[in-house]
């Protein structure tokens, strides 16, 4: 059965216009209702949440608050897999204690880059072995490894994904674009974090 997605949103919103697009392009069919111009759906807002907060989407009973493509993957239902996936082109783990301490950092967040594969989106981007990579767009990588598999597995052929990354004791912020034409995961970035 088809899950029943419902949109809410205020025109004019830059993070409601983001999401809506992320549907768009992915697809998926939902229901739009304006906070600004249909008084009922600040009603819903209000008794779900006990505030009115958007842009925020309905998946079947599930609420998600804000424009998260992370938790977006997780909740929204999967493209027919007849479509063309995408690679990263690198292993990653799930950053612990003691990886974070190696690397200066204060907490244990992200994931830690492993091989490279030439040409892949990872090397174009100038993500390097030895990199933790701690958030994707505005979403700090909490969840390891599963995680970030799960945010690449959301994204299509022709998208972009703004990674941070940290090495050598400083952030900084690049842009992993997965080319048009699809390619097939290397074996050794499906192994388990």
């Amino acid at each position: 059965m088809a899950s029943k997605i419902t949109a809410f949103v205020r025109s004019g919103d830059a993070q409601c216009e983001a999401l809506l697009d992320y549907l768009d392009q992915r697809g998926v069919t939902y229901t739009t209702r304006d906070v600004t111009t249909d008084p009922s759906a600040s009603a819903i807002l209000f008794g779900r949440l006990g505030r009115v907060a958007v842009p925020a989407l309905i998946v079947d009973e599930r609420m998600i608050v804000g424009f998260d493509p992370v938790q977006l993957a997780r909740f929204l239902p999967r493209q027919q897999e007849s479509g063309p996936g995408v690679s990263f082109g690198a292993a990653v783990r799930s950053v612990t204690r003691e990886i974070a301490g190696e690397h200066g950092l204060a907490a244990a967040f992200g994931v830690e880059v492993g091989q490279v594969h030439d040409g892949s989106p990872a090397a174009a981007a100038g993500v390097r072995s030895g990199d933790i990579i701690s958030a994707i767009g505005g979403y700090t990588l909490t969840g390891g490894a599963d995680q970030f598999r799960i945010a690449v597995a959301a994204r299509t052929p022709g998208d972009t994904m703004a990674i941070t990354v940290w090495r050598d004791g400083a952030f900084s912020e690049q842009a992993v674009e997965f080319p048009r034409e699809a390619l097939e995961p290397a074996a050794d970035e499906q192994q388990p974090g």
